[in-house]
């Protein structure tokens, strides 16, 4: 999980641009590079113990066998809150770090049954504008408007091949970006609250913590001792 600066990731000959809240998988076997720039980077890195993938897959009769990249989205919310796991380390952190792998290895194989399925080219479009536009009000109607579907089939369409409402999907996308924005101290939650198109901060801190586990004040906190901690 990118937590801050930027770097080109390739694999499988194709090349992206890694930023921060960008979550990578990356599957046993598969090379990788990774390129940095002048001004470096910083991740959270979690390396996967072999039996216990095995197990997994065993009991729930799932493969991983492709390296996933997640720039937006559900993942994305779980790598926050295991970073967040990461910088308590209480007791119970142990516990909750292997539920939310267990979330993320479910959300993975989810993602490449998915891409196995192929979904149609409109229904990527639809996506797609949704990830360009999430910050401004866009109605279902709008976006079905724009890919030439029925709302409602577009509506049954997106949940069966990305397991998640347009809205779920418009709340990660929100969340994410202000997740990047806590990390800029100098702006003011009302203002980052606004921006990702919540009403107001009591809504945002209500939905932040629902979504992350935290207000949207400790996470920042949280953001910033761990910087602290980096330069110590």
């Amino acid at each position: 999980m990118v937590l801050r600066g930027g770097y080109y990731e390739t694999h499988c000959g194709r090349t992206r641009y890694c930023t921060p809240a960008t979550m990578l998988f990356h599957a046993p076997n598969q090379d990788h590079r990774e390129r940095f720039g002048g001004s470096g980077g910083r991740s959270l890195v979690i390396e996967i113990d072999g039996a216990w993938m095995n197990q997994t897959q065993e009991c729930a009769r799932v493969a991983i066998d492709a390296t996933t990249v997640f720039d937006e989205g559900p993942l994305s919310l779980v790598g926050a809150k295991l970073y967040k796991e990461f910088l308590s380390s209480d007791q119970a952190s142990c516990l909750v770090i292997e539920g939310l792998m267990l979330e993320a290895v479910g959300e993975i194989a989810r993602t490449n049954a998915a891409r196995d399925r192929r979904p149609p080219h409109w229904l990527e479009q639809s996506r797609e504008l949704i990830r360009e536009e999430f910050l401004k009000c866009l109605t279902l109607s709008e976006i079905a408007e724009a890919v030439d579907v029925h709302p409602v089939h577009l509506a049954q369409s997106f949940r069966k091949f990305y397991n998640c409402t347009i809205g779920d999907y418009v709340r990660s996308l929100r969340i994410g970006f202000a997740c990047r924005q806590l990390r800029r101290p100098e702006i003011p939650l009302l203002e980052i609250a606004l921006h990702a198109g919540f009403a107001d901060q009591s809504h945002f801190s209500r939905t932040f913590k629902k979504t992350v586990g935290v207000p949207p004040s400790q996470y920042r906190r949280e953001m910033e001792q761990a910087v602290a901690d980096e330069a110590d």
